[in-house]
């Protein structure tokens, strides 16, 4: 009996102690122009990458004045940015990375967003949405 209860007792914490995937993680932030969603699958593993999706959304009044964009985040674990894109005709842009982190993200970091167009620059501060 103790054999079986042992037994029981060690695929239990096997399986009990397995890695998990992490729910992913919402940052937004919105300006007089923009508005901004992170979404972030924090790794332990800083090696493998961090999958991260940004999503922005022009607001202002003239889309058609944006022409060619960029952006830049910036998070205490890292930064990245995209320049030379712009809008679809819907006035919204969409990429992804999976860059490497120096550490895993935290639903308390605050990233900033740094927009740049048509000689105008907004910096947005994005928070976490539970």
């Amino acid at each position: 009996m103790k054999k079986i209860f042992f037994i029981v007792f060690a695929l239990f914490l096997m399986f009990g102690c397995q890695a998990k995937d992490k729910e992913p993680l919402v940052f937004t932030g919105k300006s007089e122009n923009w508005t901004v969603k992170e979404i972030v699958t924090p790794r332990s593993d800083k090696d493998k990458g961090e999958p991260k999706t940004i999503k922005l959304t022009y607001t202002g009044k003239d889309m058609k004045s944006v022409g060619e964009f960029s952006f830049k985040l910036e998070a205490p674990n890292g930064q990245w940015g995209v320049s030379i894109i712009e809008l679809d005709k819907e006035g919204k842009f969409k990429d992804s990375t999976n860059g490497i982190v120096s550490r895993e993200t935290l639903k308390s970091d605050k990233p900033t967003i740094i927009l740049k167009w048509n000689g105008q620059s907004e910096e947005i501060v994005l928070k976490n949405i539970e």
